[in-house]
């Protein structure tokens, strides 16, 4: 090991004026005690480091402040002259060598001393200083008009830029007190343009001028903007935070302690910043959200003061810009590291807060994941994840544990789910962890929780619901069957319903839910009736859910909707079937009443009501008429209404049944699918590439499973589903609509 120097990063002094003499006013120098609270280092990219410190000067004018100083790397042999005032007050050079490869403090306390004679024959020293050992970034509110009353957890980060200066992004949580008011703490940032130097910083280059002990005189340099601006929401608590970056992203996330948040809960904000080029000889840091407070991406939902639900998130990012989140989730006394990339703005690409990382060495179950620490490859999208752990019952004390993570630059991928396990339960339902949903990840959010009981214990996913709404928590419970297959007037349903529940739902919403259920449940349907096929010959119920209790069997219910499946896939050990639907509540599987549609084609809808009298009525979206026979419908009033020759104008209407003169059976809509085959090419516009021998309208929702897509038209469709993998483009120049 080398020592290459160093030297302490703090030096404080303060110029003092005694009182006039005959001889004119004289200086001192006073060497305050000072208290550096808090500080954070980090490498400088040439070989040096950075240093922010949140310090105390104990005297006026300093107070508390926010200070910054470098440990530069000579990259050359150099020397430097600067001058100083000797003791007859005469310019004097000092010359100063700077050796390469060893490192040196860039500010340091620079003082002079000169003698004053008067024509008295008195005389004195009068002491200047010419550099404090820091440069301030922000002060005290005594001193500054927006200055801070205190500060925690000061941080920095530089980045590199395509012309000749770095960027170094300093950030601290602060408080002001202003007109007598104590604010709130929020986390402000403050940028400063770096030189990349050719051999040492200019400010420690040759320079004529005695009065000041750096040169002042910038070379040629790229300008930079004034960037001081909020990073994170404010919080009625101090709050740590996370500050990375890479290439030219910086991001930044913490738990919030948000004025009106009750209970002592906490949001999880992610801000995502970028230095960019604006001229020819200009960068400017910019924000790549659209909230200065940072994007809302999650909330505690137990009590911080109780242990809370999560630990302060955490961020690494790789030379590319590539960011990867990942935070600490406290359930009960153990808990999974949920992890996840982050693409466009603040947008995690594994749904909110990320996937859950789990393990089968102990049943199953998550680790007890303490003190995760992810590092990622510089550029080919591959991460490690370590913790600490002492779940595993073959040892006896704590391990450590090492994961690999892998496609975190791939926008389409998601992580294969876990084995889908049955969830027995002789007590009640069985209730997942619950999520916040905001609508900030776009992506689809998987819910999983532990089945306790049975020969299967461990974790399995129960169901994921695409992230695009403002849900608030949200909760999935499950309730499994033990006995033999459930039925209603003779029709099977699964062994296994759902139940969902949110804070709120949106007006005028429409979502995608995914609901999970094992080979075992569906082959037990199957075998009540051998129509059944695939999870493609499912429908599902919903009905709203109106009580404190969740259901165990199904009873009709007078608004309940039947909920056509767009897209069903087969996973490890189970399967699951996506529904589109603008509500939440409790929902049934059984076998399909009504097939899915193409353009022109016809099927039956069979009331799940039984009576004498039946009156099927249709809403086009005026309200709901009576359907008469015509060349489109008959058996209107029958128990089977049949559709014949049905235009894809019909999509969107919703058929009931009145039983009896008074009871309504379910609400069944009507949808057009037409799922890519590709059985041709890759051209949207090709018939023969559908599985309806039909190009998608605008009434059409469109599935697309697998395969590359390209569009060269002004096309437009009711929805879009796509799975993990496809290729989608719409080619230049044309215009793809998706009305719904």
């Amino acid at each position: 090991m080398q020592n290459f120097g160093g030297g302490i990063m703090n030096e404080n002094a303060v110029q003092r004026q005694y009182p006039p003499s005959s001889c004119g006013p004289y200086s001192y120098i006073e060497y305050p005690g000072t208290n550096v609270i808090e500080y954070n280092i980090w490498y400088d990219l040439q070989g040096g480091c950075n240093v922010i410190m949140y310090m105390n000067g104990n005297t006026s004018p300093q107070g508390v402040m926010i200070t910054y100083n470098k440990l530069f790397r000579a990259k050359k042999n150099a020397a430097s002259t600067q001058y100083f005032r000797n003791t007859d007050y005469t310019a004097t050079p000092l010359v100063t060598n700077y050796q390469k490869d060893n490192v040196y403090r860039l500010w340091f306390v620079k003082t002079d001393y000169y003698t004053t004679h008067c024509a008295d024959g008195s005389g004195g020293t009068s002491y200047r200083l010419l550099q404090n050992g820091y440069q301030v970034i922000d002060g005290s509110y005594q001193y500054y008009p927006t200055g801070a009353y205190d500060y925690s957890f000061p941080k920095g980060t530089t980045v590199a830029t395509t012309g000749n200066i770095n960027v170094a992004e300093l950030a601290v949580a602060k408080r002001t007190y202003i007109n007598n008011t104590l604010s709130n703490f929020s986390v402000l940032g403050y940028g400063l343009k770096e030189e990349k130097y050719d051999s040492i910083p200019y400010q420690r280059a040759s320079s004529t001028d005695p009065e000041i002990g750096y040169n002042t005189v910038e070379p040629p340099m790229n300008s930079l903007n004034n960037f001081r601006d909020t990073l994170l929401a404010e919080s009625i608590y101090s709050y740590d935070f996370s500050l990375a970056s890479g290439g030219n992203q910086i991001y930044s996330s913490a738990l919030v302690a948000e004025p009106g948040l009750s209970n002592g809960n906490r949001t999880v904000r992610l801000q995502h910043l970028a230095v960019e080029q604006k001229t020819l000889d200009s960068f400017a840091i910019v924000y790549k959200t659209n909230l200065k407070q940072g994007v809302l991406i999650g909330k505690d939902i137990q009590n911080f003061f109780f242990g809370g639900q999560y630990d302060i998130p955490l961020l690494t990012v790789n030379n590319s810009g590539n960011a990867l989140f990942y935070i600490k989730e406290n359930n009960g006394n153990s808990g999974p590291v949920r992890v996840s990339p982050v693409f466009t703005g603040a947008e995690l690409a594994w749904g909110a807060m990320g996937r859950a990382i789990g393990t089968g060495v102990f049943n199953g179950s998550y680790y007890n994941m303490d003190q995760p620490f992810a590092a990622l490859d510089p550029v080919n999208g591959s991460a490690g994840i370590s913790w600490k752990d002492n779940r595993n019952s073959s040892t006896t004390s704590d391990d450590i544990f090492i994961q690999h993570l892998d496609s975190l630059n791939r926008t389409n991928y998601y992580p294969p789910v876990k084995r889908i396990r049955l969830i027995p339960n002789p007590y009640t339902a069985t209730s997942s962890n619950p999520l916040a949903l905001f609508g900030s990840s776009k992506r689809y959010s998987l819910f999983e929780t532990y089945a306790p009981y049975g020969t299967d214990i461990g974790v399995t996913p129960v169901a994921e619901i695409k992230d695009d709404n403002y849900f608030g928590s949200v909760t999935v419970r499950v309730f499994q069957s033990s006995g033999s297959i459930r039925a209603y007037n003779g029709r099977a349903y699964l062994d296994r319903n759902f139940t969902i529940f949110s804070d709120s739902i949106p007006p005028n919403s429409n979502f995608n839910i995914r609901l999970y259920f094992t080979k075992t449940e569906f082959n037990a349907l199957k075998a009540n009736d051998n129509t059944i096929i695939t999870p493609a010959d499912l429908v599902v119920i919903k009905q709203p859910h109106n009580t404190s209790a969740y259901p165990d069997t199904y009873a009709p219910l007078a608004n309940e909707q039947l909920l056509t499946p767009i897209a069903w896939d087969s996973v490890a050990n189970g399967y699951y079937v996506e529904v589109r639907t603008n509500s939440f509540g409790d929902f049934f599987i059984q076998k399909s009443t009504i097939a899915a549609l193409c353009p022109g084609g016809s099927t039956a809808i069979i009331s799940n009501l039984t009576g004498s009298t039946y009156q099927w009525k249709v809403n086009n979206g005026s309200g709901f008429v009576n359907v008469i026979n015509n060349a489109n419908y008959s058996g209107a009033t029958s128990a089977t209404l049949q559709l014949n020759n049905i235009p894809t104008t019909f999509a969107g209407y919703q058929y009931l049944c009145v039983v009896n003169g008074g009871t309504n059976s379910a609400v069944t809509t009507l949808h057009f699918i037409n799922t890519w085959s590709g059985a041709v090419n890759n051209n949207w516009e090709n018939a023969a590439n559908w599985s309806c021998g039909s190009v998608p309208d605008a009434n059409t929702d469109v599935v697309l499973i697998a395969g590359t897509v390209v569009v060269n038209s002004n096309a437009t469709c009711r929805s879009l589903t796509t799975n993990v993998g496809v290729s989608f483009t719409v080619s230049v120049g044309y215009i793809f609509t998706v009305t719904h």
